[in-house]
This record gives structure tokens, sequence and C-alpha cells, in this order.
């Protein structure tokens, strides 16, 4: 017997009510959670941290442990190899960023005023003490910003230290008893759960591992190429410019831009137009590059997140919780992106598992 029409409107309607009332509990639910980790910050940022490392340290690990090392040593030599490689880099690249800072500042600010000026002049019409008043806001924002709750733990230098040794202790436990902690938390789902929370847990540290690995060597190209222009046209600025770009990297499109703006307004200021011009050029070609070559090649393969979802990703973290929010932002998102496919490859798999009368096809005698 054939369902009437008002009783097939009325079925549209419920499961159409039922999906908002979800699309509304979701919602919800990332609005809390978002909350939620604002409010830990401080906690939050230093946990991620070390997981990102351990992705890169387990195989280091891994080795040691095959040549007959014990798990705790060889997890305390590859965490000792971190913190040496760091401590090197800092020794290097520090003292001189931290001298030439504020100048970094400076350039940058005096170059968008400049910028500023002549757009606010040929397209706003407006004079330059109302393009001062307008960046003078905005400066202010941005400062507000980075100054609010959620930067609080962590921009002091006992909130920075104590971070650090966080860090430190939380990769070792990671990287010596990562396995051992999760098959722990596996066993505490349903046991008819384990084998499907496992399967989620591997893609996971999966995606992860890609992530960690493809974002560093991306960084590691632009710094070097976009560093090397930098060099090579003499601006005065180049070291802290290959940092802020190197750093640049792990907040994904906001983040480049961010920086190659940066890097044109100090060759603007110290070198002129035509500086200005080639850096943009070189940095435009790089980008290039980086998004139709590496990304796709080193990166794109595990993740599979459209660029649309990392900006959205990205924006979405800034605005719950600022500057971490940010960086945390794309970890999150390929993470999510690994759940969210393995359920569509267990809902394919039901689907064509299921007899064809269950999926909804009618069979008929053919009689009318």
């Amino acid at each position: 017997m054939r369902a009437t029409w008002p009783q097939t409107r009325a079925d549209g309607l419920a499961r159409a009510g039922a999906t908002a009332w979800s699309v509304i509990g979701i919602a919800a639910a990332v609005l809390l959670a978002g909350w939620a980790v604002g409010r830990l910050m401080a906690v939050v940022i230093p946990f991620v941290i070390a997981m990102l490392l351990a992705t890169l340290l387990r195989p280091v690990a891994a080795r040691l442990e095959r040549l007959g090392v014990r798990p705790s040593l060889a997890a305390i030599a590859a965490i000792a190899l971190a913190l040496l490689v760091l401590a090197l880099l800092l020794s290097l690249i520090l003292p001189p960023f931290i001298a030439r800072l504020s100048e970094l500042g400076t350039s940058v600010q005096e170059g968008a005023h400049r910028v500023a000026y002549e757009v606010g002049d040929r397209v706003a019409g407006m004079s330059k003490p109302e393009v001062d008043r307008t960046i003078e806001n905005a400066v202010n924002r941005v400062r507000d910003r980075l100054g609010g709750t959620a930067m609080a733990g962590v921009t002091s230098a006992a909130g920075a230290l104590a971070s650090l040794v966080l860090i430190a202790f939380l990769a070792f436990f990671l990287v010596k008893d990562g396995r051992r902690i999760w098959t722990y938390l596996v066993s505490l789902a349903p046991e008819h759960r384990r084998a499907a929370v496992d399967e989620v847990g591997e893609r996971a540290w999966t995606v992860l591992t890609a992530y960690t690995r493809g974002v560093v060597f991306v960084a590691t190209v632009d710094a070097v190429l976009i560093g090397a222009a930098l060099l090579l046209v003499g601006v005065p600025l180049a070291l802290p410019l290959i940092v802020l770009t190197w750093v640049a990297a792990f907040f994904p499109i906001v983040g480049a831009v961010t920086a190659g703006a940066a890097a044109v307004l100090v060759a603007l200021v110290a070198n002129g137009p035509t500086a200005a011009l080639i850096v943009l050029a070189v940095i435009v070609i790089v980008q290039q590059v980086e998004g139709n070559v590496l990304y796709p090649v080193v990166v794109g393969p595990r993740l599979q997140l459209h660029p649309i979802a990392v900006l959205m990703a990205v924006a979405l973290g800034g605005t719950l919780a600022g500057i971490p929010g940010a960086f945390l932002a794309v970890p999150v998102a390929t993470v999510c992106a690994a759940v969210l496919n393995y359920a569509r490859e267990q809902r394919d798999r039901r689907e064509i598992s299921q007899p064809p009368a269950r999926r909804g096809v009618v069979i008929t005698n053919g009689s009318g």
C-alpha cells in the first residue's frame, strides 16, 4: 500500500526537523568544546605540541629499540636529540632575532603606512590622519587579542618555562608508553566497539604524523627559498623574516599571507619598490610550488583536506581561542577528517552488504 502524499510530506518534514536539531546539537557541542579548550589552553597547547613531537620522535626511538636499547633509554635519547637540535637552533637564531625584532616591527609598520596612504588616498579618499587612526585601531585590536586570557598562561617567562618542561615530560611518556596508553584507553570502550576505536586511533595517528612531517618539511623549504631571496636582494632584516616564515607555515594560508606581507613591506621600506616587487614575485612562486607540488605530494594524499576546510578551521580556531586556537585548528581538522572518512567507509560497507530490499529497492512481480 502506497503512502499518501500528506503522509510522505510529514515524513520529510520530520526528517528535516531531526536533521536540523542534529546540526544545532553538533554546533553547540563544537562551541562548548572550543570554550573549554580556550579555558584550558595552557595545558592543551603543551599536550598537542608533545603529541606532534612524539609523531616525529617515535620512529627514532623505535629504531633504537630494534638495536636492543631499552624503551626508556630510547625515549630519553630521542627527547635529548630533539632538545639538542632545538638548543642549537635557538643559539644560532634567537640572539640576532631578538636584537632586530623591534626593528622588524618598526619596518613593517612603516611599510603598512606607506601602502595605506596610497590606497586610502586613491581608493577611499582618506586623509593621512584618518589612515593613521584606522591603523592604530587595528593594531590595538590585535594587541588586545594577543594579550587575551587564552595566552595568559604562556606569555610570561615562568609560564613558558613550565610549558617547556611539561612538553618534554609529555613527549617522553608518549614516545615511551604511547602504544600501551592507547591500548588501555581502547580497553575502556565496549568490547564490540574496540576494533573500531582502535582503527580510528590508528588513522588519527597516521594523519597527525603525515601532517607534522609535511608541515616541517614545507616550512623548511619556504624559509630556505624565501630567505635566499631576501639575502640576495639585501633586505637587512632577513633573519627575523626567515624565522617568521618558518613559524607561519604552521598556520596554513593565513600564516603565509601574513609572513609574505611582512617580508614585502620590510623590503619596500629598506630597499625600495623594485626590491619589494622581487620579493613579492619570489613569495608568489614559492607559494605556488607549495600549494601545487609540495602539499599535494607530501601532505595532501594523507590529509585530504580542501583549502576551504583548512581556512574555515583556522578562522574558527582563531575566533574561539586566538592564536593558540589557530595553531590547533588544522591538526584537529585532520583528525576529524580521518574519523569522518572512517565513518563514511563503514556506512558504504553496510549499504553494500545489505540486501536490495533494505537499500530501498522495491522488487515487483511485473504485474503492474
